[in-house]
């Protein structure tokens, strides 16, 4: 009985830490920033979506993003970590734009 509901309470408590983890967008996405210093995810802004990086000169980055053609500036663009691209978005409502891109992240051959 007691082994029982030591049981339960442990995974109670795994539950629970599990959810704080996500909670916190937990993602390694949050240790990068833009061009600005804002952290580049919020807790559900960044998508994992098709990124293409066209040209790259230090200073802009010239990117397709699910097909869009955007520019936006060299420190807002990082490579992944997780072997997908993602598109971390200032409005979860808009499509990607010059404006929409807090940062992206690209994975390695895209």
């Amino acid at each position: 009985m007691i082994t029982r509901l030591l049981c339960y309470a442990l995974g109670i408590v795994i539950g629970f830490l599990i959810a704080v983890v996500y909670a916190q967008h937990g993602g390694w996405q949050d240790r990068y920033t833009n061009e600005t210093g804002m952290r580049c995810c919020g807790p559900a802004d960044c998508k994992v979506v098709p990124v293409s990086i066209l040209t790259h000169d230090g200073i802009k980055v010239e990117a397709l993003v699910m097909g869009i053609r955007v520019t936006v500036p060299a420190q807002s663009v990082h490579q992944s970590e997780d072997m997908q691209s993602w598109w971390c978005r200032r409005d979860t409502e808009q499509l990607p734009s010059n404006e929409n891109v807090r940062c992206l992240f690209y994975a390695v051959g895209s």
